[in-house]
């Protein structure tokens, strides 16, 4: 199985790069207004929270969006598969070359 990704693929997975960074970014912020409205926990506390949150968050970020490359793209799909953010709609609309490795990620991510 040839390691790169066809041309058409990446073209496709570049024009819903930002909407999936959106999703995550929406999912990211409403985690964050969750801590910052938990009437159970002092200031500092939500606080300590939301900054390890936000910490974490910028992880995936950086490890599903940053530095969007041909050569790195299987690293970020598993981490968008991981993540959620690549639908079984988007992943539909990809060649059946792609979506059986993108079967094969899913597979190896389940039994983890």
């Amino acid at each position: 199985m040839s390691y790169s990704i066809p041309e058409r693929d990446w073209k496709y997975l570049r024009t819903i790069n930002r909407d999936m960074l959106n999703t995550l970014c929406l999912r990211i912020n409403k985690q964050s207004e969750t801590i910052i409205q938990n009437p159970d926990k002092t200031e500092h506390e939500k606080y300590g929270k939301l900054y390890k949150h936000i910490h974490n968050s910028d992880k995936i970020i950086a490890d599903g969006f940053d530095d969007w490359r041909r050569s790195k793209i299987w690293l970020k799909i598993a981490v968008l598969i991981r993540e959620e953010l690549l639908t079984d709609e988007h992943i539909e609309n990809l060649s059946d070359e792609t979506q059986e490795r993108i079967q094969n990620i899913k597979t190896a991510l389940q039994e983890d």
